[in-house]
C-alpha cells in the first residue's frame, strides 16, 4: 500500500513536471512564435523602406535624365540658330567681298585704260599689271579669309555648344520639388 501510495505521488509529480514542461515549452514556442512573427514584420518595414527610397531615387533620376535632355535641346537650338546667324553675316560678308572686287576690277580696268591711253608702255609679262597684281593678291587674300572667318566661327559655336552641353551635365541635380532628406 505504501508502495501504490508513493507511485501515485510519483505518477503525480511526473505528470506535474511533464505539465510543467509542457507550459514551459508552450511559452517558449509561443515567444519563438511572437519573435518570428516581430522579425517578419520589421523585415517587411526595412523592404517597404528600400521599396520607397528606391522610388525615389529613380524618380530623382528620371528628373535629372529629363533636366539633361531639355538643356540640351535648348543648346540645340540656341546653336542652330547661332549657326544660321553665322551663316547670315558670312554671306553678307561674302556679298560685301564680291562687290568690293567688282569694284577693283573695275577700277584696274580704268587704271589701265587710262595708261594705256595715255602712251605708257606695257607692262613686263611676266610680272604683269602691278595694280592687277595687287588687286589679285588682295582678292585671293580676302576669299581666304572668309573661309577661315566662316571656319571659325562654327568651331567657336560648337564649341561653346560643347561646354553648354558638359556644363548642363556636370551641374549638381536639382532635388525635386516636394522631396525631403
Amino acid at each position: 500500500m505504501i508502495f501504490d501510495q508513493v507511485k501515485a505521488y510519483a505518477a503525480i509529480a511526473a505528470a506535474l513536471a511533464l505539465g510543467a514542461v509542457a507550459a514551459v515549452q508552450t511559452v517558449r514556442l509561443h515567444t519563438a512564435q511572437l519573435d518570428a512573427a516581430n522579425s517578419r514584420t520589421a523585415n517587411a518595414r526595412t523592404l517597404a523602406h528600400i521599396a520607397d527610397l528606391t522610388t525615389k531615387a529613380l524618380l530623382a533620376v528620371r528628373n535629372q535624365e529629363t533636366a539633361w535632355a531639355t538643356a540640351q535641346e535648348r543648346n540645340d537650338r540656341e546653336t542652330a540658330s547661332q549657326i544660321a546667324a553665322a551663316q547670315a553675316d558670312a554671306d553678307g560678308a561674302r556679298r560685301a567681298s564680291d562687290g568690293l572686287r567688282q569694284r577693283i576690277a573695275s577700277l584696274v580696268a580704268e587704271a589701265r585704260g587710262r595708261a594705256a591711253g595715255a602712251g605708257a608702255a606695257p607692262a613686263v609679262e611676266a610680272t604683269g599689271d602691278p595694280i592687277g597684281v595687287l588687286a589679285d593678291v588682295l582678292g585671293r587674300a580676302d576669299e581666304r579669309a572668309g573661309i577661315l572667318a566662316a571656319y571659325a566661327d562654327k568651331a567657336r559655336i560648337a564649341g561653346q555648344s560643347c561646354e553648354r552641353d558638359y556644363d548642363a551635365l556636370t551641374e549638381p541635380p536639382r532635388p525635386a520639388a516636394g522631396s525631403t532628406h
